[in-house]
This record gives structure tokens, sequence and C-alpha cells, in this order.
């Protein structure tokens, strides 16, 4: 039998599974903003935005980087809710 998987959404019918995620972090650091133009330059970012503005980024341990149009306190409520 298939292992059940806890997904949160981050936003617009994308989702990421619960265990993981590493990191939800606000995108108005230079070392953010940094880590997101690394992680374009190496194909490891996965843009969940359908285009809106990116207010936060997921790091997981796949060593991939999302982005999201949902704010980190936001994605940090859905990540707690059961």
């Amino acid at each position: 039998m298939a292992e059940k998987v806890s997904v949160i959404s981050v936003g617009f019918n994308n989702f990421v599974a619960r265990d993981k995620i590493i990191a939800i972090t606000a995108v108005n650091t230079n070392p953010i903003k940094r880590a997101i133009r690394i992680a374009q330059e190496e194909n490891r970012l996965i843009d969940a935005t359908m285009g809106k503005k990116v207010k936060s980024a997921i790091f997981i341990n796949s060593n991939q980087l999302v982005l999201s149009a949902l704010t980190p306190q936001t994605l940090y409520l859905r990540l707690i809710e059961e």
C-alpha cells in the first residue's frame, strides 16, 4: 500500500511535502536573493508564484528552492496545521 504524503499548499494549487521543507524565508535580503539567483542558474528553482510577486522562498531537502507568492507567516501557519 502507498504511503500517505502530507503536503502544504504554497499557492495556486501547488504543493510541497511537509517533511521535505528545511526553511521558509522572506525574500527581501541579499543572501536570499543570491540563493534564488544561484538556484535559477543551476536549474534548481521551482517558481510556484504563477506570475505574482515572490514573497517567500522555501528551501527543500532535495537542494531545490521553491518560490511562493504567499508570505512566510501564511506558509508557517499552513505548515503547523494538522
